[in-house]
């Protein structure tokens, strides 16, 4: 199987509860579309949009709001929650719309996971009409709860190479080379404080993440636990438990 059919795999599997997973989607996917600062009507096209966090963001802007996504499960539920959205299976390096046909396009967190990126903003580029906007976002580190994350792929190992594998592509340099102008960008941050670690444990399992915990088997389970809870309690010693996220927001426009 594909690194890219691996991603599909993953995501399908997880579209239920992707964004109780990854905690800061919504937020983040709120302050894409607040970069790309659409206008009412806009036609905008959302690459990659999983359960659609910058999707929704949009709409309530007022945009005509495409949505596409190469992963079925995602696709399927974004058209249900929310019918106002054309919802299109599709990948983002085979746009299947004619050149022209949107005024803004947004991909959250989308350029890392791919095989061919440059192929992808190139696409992006194709679909722009003259003078329109591109917006996307990266992830950044995660900080202080960076052991969290590597103890959750260690238990559901996440598709692609590992994180320090490759120099990922640069995304300024993507778009210049696609025939973008006026790139800015925009660091984005958030963090939760948590009290304890049985608060932290309480935070995770009232957004459904640790529900995935009872997938596992049962020596599997307690082993998560048992790592999880002294990872915790080393947090809470050593400066507090804190989780922060961050990302990088990268805006730029075709030539009129």
């Amino acid at each position: 199987m594909t690194e890219a059919n691996n991603h599909v795999r993953w995501f399908e599997d997880h579209a239920g509860h992707y964004e109780e997973l990854a905690m800061y989607a919504a937020d983040f996917g709120r302050r894409l579309i607040d970069f790309a600062d659409p206008e009412p009507a806009t036609r905008l096209l959302d690459v990659g949009a999983g359960r659609g966090a910058a999707a929704r963001a949009a709409v309530a802007r007022g945009c005509v709001v495409t949505a596409i996504d190469v992963t079925p499960a995602m696709v399927r539920r974004l058209a249900a929650d929310v019918p106002e959205i054309t919802v299109r299976q599709m990948d983002v390096t085979r746009l299947d719309f004619p050149r022209g046909s949107f005024d803004t396009v947004v991909a959250a967190d989308v350029l890392e996971i791919l095989e061919d990126p440059a192929a992808a903003v190139a696409e992006m580029r194709r679909v722009l009409a003259p003078g329109g906007t591109v917006a996307l976002s990266v992830n950044g580190a995660r900080g202080r709860w960076e052991w969290l994350t590597r103890l959750a792929q260690e238990f559901w190992p996440a598709p692609g190479p590992a994180a320090d594998a490759a120099t990922p592509a640069d995304p300024a340099a993507l778009l210049a080379e696609a025939g973008f102008i006026e790139l800015t960008q925009r660091p984005v941050a958030a963090a939760v404080q948590v009290p304890r670690p049985s608060a932290l444990w309480e935070l995770l399992e009232s957004q459904m993440s640790m529900a995935v915990v009872e997938t596992l088997p049962a020596r599997r389970a307690a082993e998560f636990r048992r790592r999880f809870w002294a990872g915790a309690e080393h947090m809470h010693a050593h400066g507090g438990i804190i989780l922060d996220h961050n990302a990088m927001l990268h805006r730029a426009i075709t030539p009129a």
